[in-house]
């Protein structure tokens, strides 16, 4: 299990409006910092690297859903991330929050059939997507029926790029992000070392600043982080691999139409 992700982990990182200490700049991360850049079947994947104390590596991919379908890719005991990768997917990222035994912790829901059920939570999101639309936001803003919804917490950045994160626990850890950036969605990935990436109250900022000094996301929700998190590709994409050390309940498989 992850940082954030794991049965014990019963409530999100509640975000109530206290500033963050003046300790949160120290060391803060600096701009990403572009590496590769292609495109493939309706998907383009943005790769480099984020420089702080440490070295972190970041994966966008950005999605045109009139050409990319997505879908929840389950295994009931857990699976690594590679194992889940369909046959003719372009790429599978992690999903959302699961229990120690494999459930989903939260609202699931793929090819319009309901996998878990809606969780009543004090904050967070839903990323859903219907066709060619696609919503990131607080569960009650969601206007349309999802064929895919997945619930989980802490909404990083709220609609219309408000911060979403008002203090800074300190707690870090790579991050998957399901975001929307002139209104595409998005998959963002921060892979680091082992205890090592961005904290929420970075994630925010960086999530927020426009490019090129941040990726530019009007809408941001937090999916999973830690050694849960990464993206494998289909050998039809020639990006980098961010392999997750960790077995994941499921993955978001992004597959052409």
């Amino acid at each position: 299990m992850t940082v954030l992700s794991c049965g014990a982990c019963r409530e999100p990182p509640v975000a109530d409006g206290t500033p963050a200490p003046a300790s949160v700049s120290v060391g803060a991360p600096s701009a990403p910092l572009l590496a590769s850049e292609i495109e493939a079947s309706g998907l383009r994947v943005r790769s480099g690297s984020i420089a702080r104390s440490s070295l972190w590596g970041f994966s966008d991919l950005g999605i045109d859903l009139s050409r990319v379908r997505l879908e929840v890719v389950s295994a009931k005991r857990g699976a690594l991330l590679p194992d889940l990768l369909p046959a003719g997917a372009l790429a599978i990222v992690n999903g959302g929050y699961f229990e120690a035994d494999f459930k989903p912790s939260t609202w699931l829901k793929s090819g319009g059939t309901e996998l878990s059920p809606r969780r009543a939570a004090r904050n967070g999101g839903v990323l859903a997507v219907a066709a060619t639309r696609h919503y990131v936001g607080a569960l009650a803003g969601l206007a349309f029926e999802p064929e895919l919804a997945v619930q989980s917490f802490p909404l990083i950045v709220e609609p219309g790029g408000r911060p979403g994160i008002h203090r800074d626990d300190g707690r870090r850890a790579a991050r998957t992000v399901a975001c929307v950036v002139a209104g595409q969605l998005h998959f963002i990935i921060i892979a680091a070392p082992r205890g090592d990436g961005p904290t929420l109250y970075e994630a925010d900022a960086l999530l927020r600043k426009p490019a090129p000094d941040g990726f530019g996301c009007s809408a941001a929700l937090n999916l999973d982080g830690g050694p849960s998190s990464g993206v494998v590709f289909g050998p039809g994409v020639s990006a980098k691999q961010r392999v997750p050390v960790a077995p994941v309940a499921y993955g978001i498989a992004l597959a052409p139409r």
